[in-house]
Protein backbone atom coordinates (compact mmCIF):
# COMPACT_ATOMS: atom_id res chain seq x y z
CA UNK A 1 0.00 0.00 0.00
CA UNK A 2 3.15 2.84 0.84
CA UNK A 3 4.25 1.99 -3.06
CA UNK A 4 -0.01 3.15 -3.94
CA UNK A 5 0.06 6.21 -1.65
CA UNK A 6 0.96 9.05 -4.06
CA UNK A 7 1.73 12.15 -2.91
CA UNK A 8 -2.21 13.11 -4.50
CA UNK A 9 -3.81 10.30 -3.27
CA UNK A 10 -2.94 11.29 0.41
CA UNK A 11 -3.37 15.02 -0.12
CA UNK A 12 -6.73 13.92 -1.09
CA UNK A 13 -7.29 11.86 2.29
CA UNK A 14 -6.34 14.67 4.17
CA UNK A 15 -8.26 16.96 2.42
CA UNK A 16 -11.21 14.33 3.24
CA UNK A 17 -10.64 14.19 6.87
CA UNK A 18 -9.71 18.03 7.20
CA UNK A 19 -13.02 18.98 5.81
CA UNK A 20 -15.53 16.13 7.21
CA UNK A 21 -14.36 15.69 10.24
CA UNK A 22 -15.21 19.54 11.54
CA UNK A 23 -18.85 19.08 10.06
CA UNK A 24 -19.48 16.35 11.63
CA UNK A 25 -18.12 17.66 14.79
CA UNK A 26 -20.84 20.29 14.39
CA UNK A 27 -23.20 17.93 13.91
CA UNK A 28 -22.45 15.77 16.47
CA UNK A 29 -21.57 18.50 19.19
CA UNK A 30 -24.67 19.91 19.13
CA UNK A 31 -26.73 16.79 19.20
CA UNK A 32 -24.65 16.03 22.72
CA UNK A 33 -24.95 18.96 23.68
CA UNK A 34 -28.50 19.17 23.43
CA UNK A 35 -28.70 16.31 24.94
CA UNK A 36 -26.63 16.94 27.54
CA UNK A 37 -28.56 20.24 28.44
CA UNK A 38 -31.80 18.47 28.53
CA UNK A 39 -30.08 15.85 30.81
CA UNK A 40 -29.12 18.89 33.42
CA UNK A 41 -32.35 20.27 33.44
CA UNK A 42 -34.03 16.72 34.42
CA UNK A 43 -31.59 16.25 36.97
CA UNK A 44 -32.19 19.47 39.04
CA UNK A 45 -35.55 19.06 38.63
CA UNK A 46 -35.38 15.87 41.13
CA UNK A 47 -35.41 16.07 44.85
CA UNK A 48 -31.79 13.58 46.32
CA UNK A 49 -33.24 13.29 49.56
CA UNK A 50 -30.98 15.97 51.07
CA UNK A 51 -30.49 15.30 54.73
CA UNK A 52 -28.65 16.99 57.56
CA UNK A 53 -29.03 20.58 58.68
CA UNK A 54 -28.49 23.24 55.98
CA UNK A 55 -25.94 25.35 58.88
CA UNK A 56 -24.08 22.23 60.04
CA UNK A 57 -22.74 20.37 57.34
CA UNK A 58 -19.13 18.51 57.79
CA UNK A 59 -17.38 20.37 54.89
CA UNK A 60 -13.18 20.51 54.84
CA UNK A 61 -12.48 24.30 54.82
CA UNK A 62 -11.39 25.76 51.77
CA UNK A 63 -8.74 28.77 51.35
CA UNK A 64 -10.13 32.36 51.49
CA UNK A 65 -9.92 34.11 47.80
CA UNK A 66 -6.60 35.90 48.82
CA UNK A 67 -5.57 34.46 52.28
CA UNK A 68 -4.48 37.03 54.85
CA UNK A 69 -7.03 39.98 54.41
CA UNK A 70 -4.43 42.65 55.10
CA UNK A 71 -2.60 40.93 51.70
CA UNK A 72 -5.86 41.69 49.47
CA UNK A 73 -5.29 43.36 45.87
CA UNK A 74 -6.02 46.69 45.72
CA UNK A 75 -9.15 47.07 43.27
CA UNK A 76 -6.80 48.98 40.68
CA UNK A 77 -4.61 46.29 41.10
CA UNK A 78 -6.89 43.79 40.09
CA UNK A 79 -8.54 45.70 37.47
CA UNK A 80 -5.30 46.44 35.41
CA UNK A 81 -4.20 42.35 36.01
CA UNK A 82 -7.80 41.59 34.67
CA UNK A 83 -7.43 43.46 31.72
CA UNK A 84 -4.45 43.03 31.02
CA UNK A 85 -4.61 38.99 31.19
CA UNK A 86 -6.13 38.46 27.35
CA UNK A 87 -3.66 41.27 25.98
CA UNK A 88 -0.78 38.95 27.45
CA UNK A 89 -2.15 35.54 26.44
CA UNK A 90 -2.99 37.08 22.82
CA UNK A 91 0.79 38.68 22.58
CA UNK A 92 1.93 34.96 23.34
CA UNK A 93 0.10 33.50 20.81
CA UNK A 94 1.15 35.69 18.23
CA UNK A 95 4.50 35.07 18.79
CA UNK A 96 4.15 31.26 18.89
CA UNK A 97 1.68 31.66 15.47
CA UNK A 98 4.43 33.52 14.06
CA UNK A 99 7.09 30.70 14.55
CA UNK A 100 4.40 27.84 13.40
CA UNK A 101 4.44 30.44 10.20
CA UNK A 102 7.76 30.86 9.87
CA UNK A 103 8.11 26.85 9.95
CA UNK A 104 5.42 26.49 6.65
CA UNK A 105 6.76 29.38 4.77
CA UNK A 106 10.12 28.24 4.80
CA UNK A 107 8.94 24.26 3.64
CA UNK A 108 6.64 26.02 1.07
CA UNK A 109 10.11 27.84 -0.58
CA UNK A 110 10.91 24.26 -0.93
CA UNK A 111 8.24 23.04 -2.78
CA UNK A 112 7.20 25.97 -4.30
CA UNK A 113 10.61 27.86 -5.79
CA UNK A 114 10.02 31.71 -6.29
CA UNK A 115 12.26 34.76 -6.70
CA UNK A 116 10.52 37.00 -4.97
CA UNK A 117 13.03 37.55 -2.41
CA UNK A 118 12.18 38.40 1.30
CA UNK A 119 9.25 40.09 0.42
CA UNK A 120 7.98 36.90 -0.98
CA UNK A 121 8.73 35.04 2.01
CA UNK A 122 7.21 37.59 4.19
CA UNK A 123 3.87 37.43 2.19
CA UNK A 124 4.85 33.78 2.82
CA UNK A 125 5.06 34.01 6.52
CA UNK A 126 1.84 36.32 6.42
CA UNK A 127 -0.55 34.21 5.02
CA UNK A 128 0.70 31.14 7.23
CA UNK A 129 0.66 33.21 10.23
CA UNK A 130 -3.41 34.00 9.61
CA UNK A 131 -4.56 31.50 12.09
CA UNK A 132 -3.73 34.40 14.76
CA UNK A 133 -6.78 36.40 13.70
CA UNK A 134 -9.19 33.29 14.68
CA UNK A 135 -7.25 32.87 18.14
CA UNK A 136 -7.79 36.68 18.84
CA UNK A 137 -11.20 36.45 18.79
CA UNK A 138 -11.14 33.84 20.93
CA UNK A 139 -8.12 35.20 23.43
CA UNK A 140 -9.76 39.05 23.79
CA UNK A 141 -13.12 40.08 24.93
CA UNK A 142 -13.83 42.46 21.71
CA UNK A 143 -16.94 44.02 20.35
CA UNK A 144 -17.82 43.59 16.28
CA UNK A 145 -16.17 46.67 15.46
CA UNK A 146 -12.88 45.98 17.10
CA UNK A 147 -12.90 42.41 15.31
CA UNK A 148 -12.93 43.67 11.84
CA UNK A 149 -10.81 46.19 13.05
CA UNK A 150 -8.44 43.31 13.59
CA UNK A 151 -8.99 41.70 10.50
CA UNK A 152 -8.67 45.04 8.59
CA UNK A 153 -4.97 45.67 9.50
CA UNK A 154 -3.91 42.11 9.30
CA UNK A 155 -5.23 42.49 5.48
CA UNK A 156 -3.75 45.65 5.23
CA UNK A 157 -0.12 44.67 6.12
CA UNK A 158 -0.84 41.66 3.27
CA UNK A 159 -1.82 44.87 1.10
CA UNK A 160 1.71 46.52 1.88
CA UNK A 161 3.52 43.29 1.28
CA UNK A 162 2.14 42.76 -1.72
CA UNK A 163 2.61 46.44 -2.96
CA UNK A 164 6.62 45.55 -2.26
CA UNK A 165 6.85 42.33 -3.82
CA UNK A 166 5.13 43.84 -6.43
CA UNK A 167 8.53 46.07 -7.35
CA UNK A 168 10.38 43.02 -7.56
CA UNK A 169 10.80 41.57 -11.26
CA UNK A 170 11.01 38.13 -11.08
CA UNK A 171 9.88 37.57 -14.50
CA UNK A 172 12.62 38.30 -17.05
CA UNK A 173 11.83 40.64 -20.13
CA UNK A 174 10.51 38.66 -23.33
CA UNK A 175 10.80 39.75 -26.87
CA UNK A 176 8.19 38.53 -29.36
CA UNK A 177 9.70 39.76 -32.78
CA UNK A 178 9.36 43.64 -32.73
CA UNK A 179 7.20 43.60 -29.19
CA UNK A 180 9.37 43.44 -25.75
CA UNK A 181 7.76 42.84 -23.08
CA UNK A 182 9.51 43.85 -19.79
CA UNK A 183 10.56 42.64 -16.91
CA UNK A 184 7.83 42.06 -14.63
CA UNK A 185 6.95 41.19 -11.00
CA UNK A 186 4.43 38.16 -10.75
CA UNK A 187 3.17 39.18 -7.20
CA UNK A 188 0.21 41.09 -8.76
CA UNK A 189 -2.81 41.67 -6.01
CA UNK A 190 -5.09 39.15 -7.50
CA UNK A 191 -2.75 36.31 -7.61
CA UNK A 192 -2.07 37.15 -4.27
CA UNK A 193 -5.25 37.29 -3.02
CA UNK A 194 -5.98 33.73 -4.69
CA UNK A 195 -3.20 32.18 -3.22
CA UNK A 196 -4.80 33.40 0.33
CA UNK A 197 -8.07 31.91 -0.44
CA UNK A 198 -6.68 28.47 -1.69
CA UNK A 199 -4.73 28.41 1.53
CA UNK A 200 -6.81 29.65 4.24
CA UNK A 201 -10.34 29.89 2.88
CA UNK A 202 -11.70 26.79 3.48
CA UNK A 203 -9.87 26.10 7.56
CA UNK A 204 -11.17 29.58 8.25
CA UNK A 205 -14.60 28.46 7.02
CA UNK A 206 -14.26 25.47 9.14
CA UNK A 207 -13.17 27.02 12.10
CA UNK A 208 -16.74 29.15 12.28
CA UNK A 209 -18.57 26.24 11.92
CA UNK A 210 -16.76 23.92 14.40
CA UNK A 211 -15.66 26.18 17.04
CA UNK A 212 -18.61 28.59 17.09
CA UNK A 213 -19.73 29.22 20.99
CA UNK A 214 -22.42 27.30 20.77
CA UNK A 215 -20.14 23.85 20.37
CA UNK A 216 -16.86 25.37 21.59
CA UNK A 217 -16.75 23.66 24.59
CA UNK A 218 -17.36 20.15 23.49
CA UNK A 219 -15.76 20.76 20.11
CA UNK A 220 -12.03 19.98 20.49
CA UNK A 221 -13.08 16.32 22.22
CA UNK A 222 -15.57 15.59 19.57
CA UNK A 223 -13.24 16.74 16.75
CA UNK A 224 -10.19 14.33 17.93
CA UNK A 225 -12.53 11.50 18.41
CA UNK A 226 -14.36 12.09 14.73
CA UNK A 227 -11.02 12.50 13.41
CA UNK A 228 -9.01 9.60 14.50
CA UNK A 229 -12.75 7.26 13.80
CA UNK A 230 -12.97 9.12 10.20
CA UNK A 231 -9.04 8.66 9.66
CA UNK A 232 -8.84 5.37 10.61
CA UNK A 233 -11.47 4.23 8.60
CA UNK A 234 -10.83 5.54 5.27
CA UNK A 235 -7.36 4.18 5.50
CA UNK A 236 -8.64 0.90 5.93
CA UNK A 237 -11.09 2.03 2.81
CA UNK A 238 -7.71 2.79 0.62
CA UNK A 239 -5.92 -0.48 1.64
CA UNK A 240 -9.30 -2.44 1.14
CA UNK A 241 -8.96 -1.11 -2.25
CA UNK A 242 -5.12 -1.38 -3.49
CA UNK A 243 -3.60 -3.73 -5.41
CA UNK A 244 -2.78 -6.35 -2.47
CA UNK A 245 -5.35 -5.61 -0.48
CA UNK A 246 -8.14 -6.75 -2.93
CA UNK A 247 -6.06 -10.01 -3.73
CA UNK A 248 -6.33 -10.69 -0.11
CA UNK A 249 -10.02 -9.43 -0.01
CA UNK A 250 -10.52 -11.71 -2.76
CA UNK A 251 -8.24 -14.74 -1.34
CA UNK A 252 -10.59 -14.63 2.10
CA UNK A 253 -13.50 -14.47 0.32
CA UNK A 254 -13.04 -17.54 -1.66
CA UNK A 255 -11.38 -19.33 1.53
CA UNK A 256 -14.57 -18.01 3.52
CA UNK A 257 -17.43 -18.55 1.27
CA UNK A 258 -18.49 -15.31 1.75
CA UNK A 259 -19.18 -12.42 -0.84
CA UNK A 260 -16.43 -9.76 -1.08
CA UNK A 261 -18.93 -6.68 -0.45
CA UNK A 262 -19.87 -8.83 2.95
CA UNK A 263 -16.33 -8.66 3.42
CA UNK A 264 -15.26 -5.27 2.62
CA UNK A 265 -18.30 -4.13 4.71
CA UNK A 266 -16.91 -5.67 7.70
CA UNK A 267 -13.95 -4.36 7.47
CA UNK A 268 -14.79 -0.70 7.13
CA UNK A 269 -17.01 -1.62 10.23
CA UNK A 270 -14.47 -3.01 12.74
CA UNK A 271 -12.15 -0.58 11.53
CA UNK A 272 -14.93 2.21 12.81
CA UNK A 273 -15.11 0.46 15.36
CA UNK A 274 -11.00 0.14 16.66
CA UNK A 275 -10.48 3.84 15.61
CA UNK A 276 -13.53 4.96 17.29
CA UNK A 277 -12.69 2.98 20.53
CA UNK A 278 -8.96 4.80 20.23
CA UNK A 279 -10.38 8.31 19.93
CA UNK A 280 -11.85 7.54 23.44
CA UNK A 281 -8.67 6.40 24.47
CA UNK A 282 -7.82 9.89 23.42
CA UNK A 283 -10.54 11.64 24.91
CA UNK A 284 -10.40 10.20 28.13
CA UNK A 285 -6.64 11.77 28.14
CA UNK A 286 -7.36 15.01 27.20
CA UNK A 287 -9.67 15.00 30.12
CA UNK A 288 -6.96 13.63 32.55
CA UNK A 289 -4.79 16.03 31.41
CA UNK A 290 -7.49 18.88 32.04
CA UNK A 291 -8.07 18.00 35.49
CA UNK A 292 -4.56 18.28 36.16
CA UNK A 293 -4.16 21.54 34.75
CA UNK A 294 -1.75 20.86 31.38
CA UNK A 295 -4.59 22.11 29.40
CA UNK A 296 -7.36 24.38 29.84
CA UNK A 297 -10.70 25.13 28.41
CA UNK A 298 -9.42 27.45 25.95
CA UNK A 299 -5.64 25.76 25.59
CA UNK A 300 -8.03 22.87 23.91
CA UNK A 301 -10.01 25.15 21.74
CA UNK A 302 -6.79 26.68 20.34
CA UNK A 303 -4.89 23.16 20.06
CA UNK A 304 -7.51 22.05 17.97
CA UNK A 305 -7.54 25.54 16.09
CA UNK A 306 -3.76 25.50 14.84
CA UNK A 307 -3.79 21.68 13.97
CA UNK A 308 -6.82 22.19 11.95
CA UNK A 309 -5.00 24.49 10.34
CA UNK A 310 -1.52 23.22 9.96
CA UNK A 311 -3.33 19.90 8.20
CA UNK A 312 -5.04 21.77 5.81
CA UNK A 313 -1.70 23.79 4.95
CA UNK A 314 -0.04 20.28 4.69
CA UNK A 315 -2.27 19.43 1.78
CA UNK A 316 -0.93 22.15 -0.56
CA UNK A 317 2.65 20.87 0.63
CA UNK A 318 2.27 17.16 -0.04
CA UNK A 319 2.14 17.34 -3.51
CA UNK A 320 5.69 17.72 -3.14
CA UNK A 321 6.32 14.49 -1.92
CA UNK A 322 5.12 12.52 1.00
CA UNK A 323 7.90 13.27 3.49
CA UNK A 324 6.27 17.06 3.61
CA UNK A 325 3.50 15.83 5.41
CA UNK A 326 5.68 15.81 8.37
CA UNK A 327 5.77 19.47 8.18
CA UNK A 328 2.19 19.94 9.81
CA UNK A 329 3.28 18.22 12.82
CA UNK A 330 6.79 20.02 13.33
CA UNK A 331 5.10 23.47 12.70
CA UNK A 332 2.61 22.38 15.61
CA UNK A 333 5.27 21.42 17.88
CA UNK A 334 7.28 24.55 17.49
CA UNK A 335 4.39 26.42 17.79
CA UNK A 336 3.70 25.00 21.07
CA UNK A 337 7.18 24.76 22.21
CA UNK A 338 7.40 28.60 21.52
CA UNK A 339 3.99 29.24 23.48
CA UNK A 340 5.53 27.40 26.33
CA UNK A 341 8.62 29.16 26.61
CA UNK A 342 6.46 32.52 25.95
CA UNK A 343 4.30 31.10 29.06
CA UNK A 344 7.28 30.32 31.38
CA UNK A 345 8.74 33.39 30.96
CA UNK A 346 6.25 35.63 31.22
CA UNK A 347 3.06 33.96 33.57
CA UNK A 348 3.88 34.45 37.08
CA UNK A 349 1.50 32.87 39.64
CA UNK A 350 -0.56 35.78 41.21
CA UNK A 351 0.20 36.50 44.97
CA UNK A 352 -3.19 36.76 45.93
CA UNK A 353 -5.74 35.47 43.68
CA UNK A 354 -9.42 36.13 44.27
CA UNK A 355 -12.66 34.09 43.59
CA UNK A 356 -16.14 35.55 42.00
CA UNK A 357 -19.33 33.96 42.87
CA UNK A 358 -21.79 34.26 39.81
CA UNK A 359 -25.46 34.15 40.68
CA UNK A 360 -28.45 34.85 38.08
CA UNK A 361 -31.97 34.65 37.15
CA UNK A 362 -31.63 31.21 35.19
CA UNK A 363 -34.65 32.39 32.92
CA UNK A 364 -32.24 34.81 31.40
CA UNK A 365 -30.45 32.43 28.75
CA UNK A 366 -28.22 33.51 26.16
CA UNK A 367 -28.08 36.77 28.21
CA UNK A 368 -26.64 35.12 30.99
CA UNK A 369 -24.37 32.87 28.89
CA UNK A 370 -23.22 35.69 27.41
CA UNK A 371 -22.40 38.11 30.55
CA UNK A 372 -20.68 35.39 31.97
CA UNK A 373 -18.69 34.75 28.85
CA UNK A 374 -17.06 38.27 28.42
CA UNK A 375 -16.80 39.04 32.67
CA UNK A 376 -14.77 35.02 32.89
CA UNK A 377 -12.77 35.99 30.27
CA UNK A 378 -11.12 38.63 32.57
CA UNK A 379 -11.29 37.34 35.71
CA UNK A 380 -10.32 33.87 34.86
CA UNK A 381 -6.88 36.14 35.04
CA UNK A 382 -7.10 37.14 38.53
CA UNK A 383 -9.26 34.19 40.31
CA UNK A 384 -11.65 31.11 40.01
CA UNK A 385 -15.22 31.73 39.20
CA UNK A 386 -18.06 29.84 41.20
CA UNK A 387 -21.42 29.22 40.00
CA UNK A 388 -24.82 26.66 39.90
CA UNK A 389 -25.19 25.11 36.78
CA UNK A 390 -28.39 25.59 35.35
CA UNK A 391 -29.97 25.06 31.91
CA UNK A 392 -28.12 28.68 31.12
CA UNK A 393 -24.90 27.95 30.53
CA UNK A 394 -24.61 23.98 31.01
CA UNK A 395 -23.20 23.77 27.45
CA UNK A 396 -20.66 27.21 27.65
CA UNK A 397 -19.26 25.46 30.78
CA UNK A 398 -19.82 21.91 30.98
CA UNK A 399 -15.46 20.62 31.44
CA UNK A 400 -13.86 17.49 29.86
CA UNK A 401 -14.55 15.17 32.49
CA UNK A 402 -18.00 15.71 32.44
CA UNK A 403 -19.12 15.86 29.44
CA UNK A 404 -17.66 12.18 28.80
CA UNK A 405 -19.18 11.18 32.40
CA UNK A 406 -22.48 12.21 30.97
CA UNK A 407 -22.15 10.28 27.83
CA UNK A 408 -21.42 6.99 30.00
CA UNK A 409 -24.02 7.98 31.39
CA UNK A 410 -22.38 9.26 35.06
CA UNK A 411 -23.78 12.84 34.73
CA UNK A 412 -26.09 11.95 37.71
CA UNK A 413 -22.84 11.16 39.97
CA UNK A 414 -21.68 14.84 39.91
CA UNK A 415 -25.28 15.94 41.14
CA UNK A 416 -25.06 17.69 44.90
CA UNK A 417 -27.77 14.97 46.62
CA UNK A 418 -26.24 15.16 50.57
CA UNK A 419 -23.73 16.15 52.78
CA UNK A 420 -21.12 14.19 51.55
CA UNK A 421 -21.40 14.56 48.07
CA UNK A 422 -21.58 18.61 48.49
CA UNK A 423 -18.36 18.09 50.68
CA UNK A 424 -16.82 15.75 47.85
CA UNK A 425 -18.19 18.69 45.45
CA UNK A 426 -16.45 21.64 47.32
CA UNK A 427 -13.28 19.67 47.81
CA UNK A 428 -13.09 19.21 43.77
CA UNK A 429 -12.94 22.70 43.32
CA UNK A 430 -9.60 24.21 41.43
CA UNK A 431 -8.97 27.61 42.88
CA UNK A 432 -5.51 27.32 41.64
CA UNK A 433 -4.32 28.64 37.83
CA UNK A 434 -2.85 26.16 35.15
CA UNK A 435 -0.62 26.19 32.77
CA UNK A 436 -1.36 29.26 30.76
CA UNK A 437 -2.02 31.34 34.03
CA UNK A 438 -5.51 31.32 33.74
CA UNK A 439 -7.96 29.87 36.46
CA UNK A 440 -11.12 27.57 36.23
CA UNK A 441 -14.66 27.61 36.31
CA UNK A 442 -15.91 25.85 38.96
CA UNK A 443 -19.64 24.34 38.66
CA UNK A 444 -22.11 22.54 41.69
CA UNK A 445 -24.70 20.28 39.94
CA UNK A 446 -27.61 20.94 42.41
CA UNK A 447 -31.07 18.81 42.75
CA UNK A 448 -34.35 20.93 43.60
CA UNK A 449 -33.59 20.33 47.65
CA UNK A 450 -29.93 20.35 47.35
CA UNK A 451 -29.60 23.97 45.56
CA UNK A 452 -29.84 26.17 49.15
CA UNK A 453 -27.03 24.16 50.96
CA UNK A 454 -24.63 24.62 47.84
CA UNK A 455 -24.79 28.58 47.86
CA UNK A 456 -24.11 28.55 51.54
CA UNK A 457 -21.19 27.04 50.43
CA UNK A 458 -20.71 29.66 47.74
CA UNK A 459 -20.65 32.61 49.62
CA UNK A 460 -19.34 31.52 52.72
CA UNK A 461 -15.60 32.88 52.14
CA UNK A 462 -14.30 36.21 51.12
CA UNK A 463 -15.29 36.00 46.82
CA UNK A 464 -16.83 38.60 45.37
CA UNK A 465 -20.44 37.90 44.22
CA UNK A 466 -21.75 39.06 41.65
CA UNK A 467 -25.67 38.85 40.65
CA UNK A 468 -27.23 39.00 37.71
CA UNK A 469 -30.90 40.53 38.12
CA UNK A 470 -31.67 41.47 34.53
CA UNK A 471 -35.54 40.09 34.22
CA UNK A 472 -36.11 39.91 37.69
CA UNK A 473 -39.38 39.76 39.16
CA UNK A 474 -41.77 38.01 41.69
CA UNK A 475 -41.99 35.16 39.44
CA UNK A 476 -38.21 34.26 40.07
CA UNK A 477 -37.90 32.61 43.84
CA UNK A 478 -34.65 31.18 43.76
CA UNK A 479 -33.16 34.76 43.50
CA UNK A 480 -35.48 35.92 46.30
CA UNK A 481 -33.99 33.05 48.30
CA UNK A 482 -30.54 34.14 47.87
CA UNK A 483 -31.26 38.23 48.22
CA UNK A 484 -32.24 37.33 51.50
CA UNK A 485 -28.79 35.13 52.30
CA UNK A 486 -26.66 38.24 50.96
CA UNK A 487 -27.83 40.52 52.51
CA UNK A 488 -27.89 38.46 56.01
CA UNK A 489 -25.04 36.46 55.74
CA UNK A 490 -22.44 38.36 53.20
CA UNK A 491 -20.70 41.45 53.44
CA UNK A 492 -21.85 43.89 50.56
CA UNK A 493 -18.79 45.47 50.31
CA UNK A 494 -18.46 41.83 48.59
CA UNK A 495 -21.51 41.84 46.54
CA UNK A 496 -22.67 43.38 43.41
CA UNK A 497 -25.91 43.25 41.81
CA UNK A 498 -26.75 43.60 38.46
CA UNK A 499 -30.47 45.42 37.08
CA UNK A 500 -31.30 46.98 33.96
CA UNK A 501 -34.47 48.23 32.45
CA UNK A 502 -35.89 44.72 32.72
CA UNK A 503 -35.60 44.23 36.46
CA UNK A 504 -38.61 44.58 38.16
CA UNK A 505 -37.12 47.53 40.65
CA UNK A 506 -40.02 47.95 42.72
CA UNK A 507 -40.43 44.45 43.42
CA UNK A 508 -36.71 44.45 43.94
CA UNK A 509 -36.44 47.11 46.50
CA UNK A 510 -39.82 45.66 48.72
CA UNK A 511 -37.52 42.11 48.66
CA UNK A 512 -34.30 44.09 49.73
CA UNK A 513 -36.49 45.79 52.15
CA UNK A 514 -37.56 42.82 53.31
CA UNK A 515 -34.26 41.21 53.68
CA UNK A 516 -33.05 44.23 56.02
CA UNK A 517 -36.09 43.96 58.44
CA UNK A 518 -34.84 40.44 59.26
CA UNK A 519 -31.23 41.07 59.77
CA UNK A 520 -29.68 38.72 61.50
CA UNK A 521 -28.12 40.00 64.81
CA UNK A 522 -24.44 38.80 63.54
CA UNK A 523 -25.11 39.85 60.16
CA UNK A 524 -21.63 41.28 58.76
CA UNK A 525 -24.03 44.23 57.65
CA UNK A 526 -25.50 45.26 60.38
CA UNK A 527 -25.55 49.30 61.12
CA UNK A 528 -25.82 49.66 57.40
CA UNK A 529 -28.43 51.20 55.38
CA UNK A 530 -30.57 49.15 53.00
CA UNK A 531 -29.56 52.53 50.96
CA UNK A 532 -25.86 50.73 50.96
CA UNK A 533 -27.56 47.88 48.73
CA UNK A 534 -24.51 47.83 45.56
CA UNK A 535 -26.40 47.95 42.26
CA UNK A 536 -25.01 48.40 39.38
CA UNK A 537 -27.32 49.17 36.11
CA UNK A 538 -25.94 47.85 33.33
CA UNK A 539 -25.79 49.07 29.95
CA UNK A 540 -25.55 47.43 26.17
CA UNK A 541 -22.99 47.69 24.26
CA UNK A 542 -19.06 46.79 24.95
CA UNK A 543 -18.49 49.65 26.51
CA UNK A 544 -20.81 48.81 29.42
CA UNK A 545 -18.20 46.08 30.32
CA UNK A 546 -15.42 48.23 32.01
CA UNK A 547 -17.43 49.64 34.38
CA UNK A 548 -18.77 46.25 35.65
CA UNK A 549 -15.62 45.46 35.88
CA UNK A 550 -14.46 47.26 37.79
CA UNK A 551 -16.88 47.56 39.97
CA UNK A 552 -15.97 43.89 40.22
CA UNK A 553 -12.23 44.62 41.09
CA UNK A 554 -12.98 47.16 43.36
CA UNK A 555 -15.75 44.86 45.83
CA UNK A 556 -14.44 43.81 49.24
CA UNK A 557 -11.51 46.54 48.66
CA UNK A 558 -13.43 49.87 49.31
CA UNK A 559 -16.83 50.49 51.05
CA UNK A 560 -20.30 50.27 49.73
CA UNK A 561 -20.43 51.80 46.35
CA UNK A 562 -24.27 52.80 46.21
CA UNK A 563 -26.73 52.79 43.36
CA UNK A 564 -24.71 53.49 39.94
CA UNK A 565 -26.73 54.95 37.43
Amino acid sequence: MIEELTPRLLSVLVFLVVTTAPVLTLLLSAMLLRRYRRTVTEQMALTGGFDGPATDLLIPDRPSCDGNRSERAEGATRYRLAVNGPRQEALRYIGAGLAFAIVFALAARFVYPFRLGLPGFLISVWIYSWPVMPALMLIVPASMRRRLAYVAAYFAVFTLLTLWAGTVADIPATRFGAITLPARSSATPELTAKIWLVVNGVPTLLILLCFNRWVRAVAPIVLGFVTTALTGTLVTYIALFSVRGTDLAVALSVSMNLHVGWLALGAILLSLAGCAAIGWVLARWIARAYRLRKVSDQSLVLDALWLLFASYYAIWLILGGLGWTATALVAFAVHQVALALAHKSTVRAPQASCGLTFLRVFSLGRRSERLLDTVAKYWRHIGSVQMITGPDVARSTVQPHQFLDFLSGRLPMHFVRDAASLARSVSEWDRHPGADGRFRINNFFCHADSWQRALLRLVEKDDVVLMDLRSFSATNAGCIHELQHLVGNVSLDHCLLIVDDTTDIPFLERTLQQAWRGLPANSPNQGRSPNETPLHRFGSGAAALQPLLRQLCNAGTIGPTGVVA
